[in-house]
């Protein structure tokens, strides 16, 4: 009774989501590089290493496409992922591509996704930040895919920059097709 007392009053000081390592399926952030890789090799026929963008960002990353079998999160089918490695070989960031456009399926998943904000002028991004780093993900009905993408404390602040700058560039078209259409109805207005 003792010891129950303390570790009681831990956790409601520090609920065990602060204290625990973000992960999504079989991915934890912190994991080796060799571990994460297994899991890419035995779930993919597909695994390379690519240079992509990432919010218009160059990057490193491994990929797995084209499911061995059924590789699944809570039985929506994960058909691909992308991981990227910190300098010591360690998982920073990891993307699930998920084959499902319920966002409700994908909150009941994954509980941080339930404290998920929209973010406007995004196309649909929804973020949730914890003590360990930051959960993403946007549902693409015409795709037919959720994208969800977990990242350490180092990366997310990295993340939050390219995510501002992205979301302004892709804002800028769009004033500029809105003052046209004004300017459009502005000129009708005045027949």
């Amino acid at each position: 009774m003792k010891r129950t007392l303390p570790l009681l009053f831990a956790c409601a000081l520090f609920p065990l989501p602060a204290w625990s390592a973000l992960e999504v399926g079989q991915f934890t952030l912190g994991m080796p590089k060799p571990q994460t890789m297994a899991i890419l090799q035995q779930q993919f026929s597909e695994v390379e290493q690519v240079t992509g963008y990432h919010y218009q960002v160059p990057t490193e990353f491994v990929q797995g496409r084209n499911p061995k079998g059924d590789f699944n999160l809570g039985g929506i089918p994960i058909t691909q992922v992308k991981a990227t490695f910190n300098e010591t070989d360690q998982l920073r960031q990891v993307e699930l591509r998920l084959a499902s456009t319920d966002e409700a399926q994908v909150q009941q998943l994954l509980p941080m996704a339930r404290q998920a904000k929209p973010v406007p002028n995004s196309g649909g991004r929804l973020e949730a930040f914890s003590a360990d780093g930051e959960l993403v993900y946007w549902v693409s009905r015409d795709r037919g895919w959720t994208v969800v993408t977990i990242a350490d404390l180092a990366s997310s602040a990295q993340n939050i920059k390219a995510r501002a700058k992205s979301d302004e560039r892709f804002a800028q078209p769009n004033r500029k097709f809105d003052k046209l259409i004004e300017t459009a109805e502005a000129a009708q207005g005045k027949h």
